[in-house]
């Protein structure tokens, strides 16, 4: 049982994501968030912007409050068409628009006016924070400086290794600490990079039929980094 445990089989298995709290990694990078998203419905201006580089755990952190809060989903370019529903429908009280950094600014400002008149609850994730936006509404910039904004910062090590197993959980390959900390000690210290390395170590080793080890990521390195 503990060589069958130890043993990684390398499938081409449709790939999942988890997305339950107890598969979100907490640190101190992001720990901020966390508390915001758990203090909710008590949120100033009923509004909340998270923001942080990509793979930084933005959309795992809203669809954990969309549960929560029973939130309609959207991207920021999609929001023209939630704002029909949210005028239409007086029930919907909670929205998470995830990059709302890429959404048109006037029906931005229309929802975030609908939300706030209703009472509603607004969640915003974008990779800089709403005054690095180069926005064109004055209204607009105006309701989003009201908000509260938790910045997910760069992360440590111990959440990188934290990441990195759960991108590779997530692609249902098993792998052990001591890979984990081989590969942490020569990535760059970023989601972005984590995301790369996991994709490009998967691929490479269903196209090569090798097992993810220590040898094989060691190779994949010397021919890409």
């Amino acid at each position: 049982m503990i060589e069958s445990l130890q043993r990684q089989y390398v499938l081409d298995l449709p790939i999942r994501s988890a997305r339950g709290r107890h598969d979100f990694i907490v640190s101190k990078s992001n720990e901020e968030a966390i508390l915001w998203l758990d203090s909710w419905p008590e949120w100033p201006m009923h509004g909340l912007v998270v923001c942080g580089p990509h793979g930084s755990g933005k959309t795992h952190l809203g669809c954990l409050w969309k549960d929560q809060s029973n939130a309609i989903e959207v991207k920021g370019s999609e929001v023209p068409e939630v704002l029909e529903i949210v005028r239409e429908n007086e029930r919907v009280l909670t929205c998470f628009v995830d990059d709302a950094d890429t959404a048109n600014p006037e029906p931005l400002l229309h929802l975030f006016n609908h939300m706030y008149s209703k009472g509603g609850y607004l969640l915003l994730t974008a990779k800089k924070p709403p005054a690095a936006w180069q926005l064109s509404l004055p209204d607009l910039m105006s309701r989003l400086k009201s908000l509260p904004i938790s910045e997910i910062g760069l992360p440590d090590d111990d959440l990188l290794k934290g990441i990195l197993f759960k991108m590779f959980d997530d692609k249902q390959v098993l792998v052990n600490s001591d890979l984990i900390n081989f590969i942490v000690s020569r990535m760059n210290r970023s989601y972005g990079s984590a995301l790369e390395i996991v994709e490009r170590l998967n691929e490479e080793s269903l196209s090569k039929k090798r097992a993810i080890t220590i040898p094989f990521v060691r190779d994949v390195f010397r021919e890409w980094i």
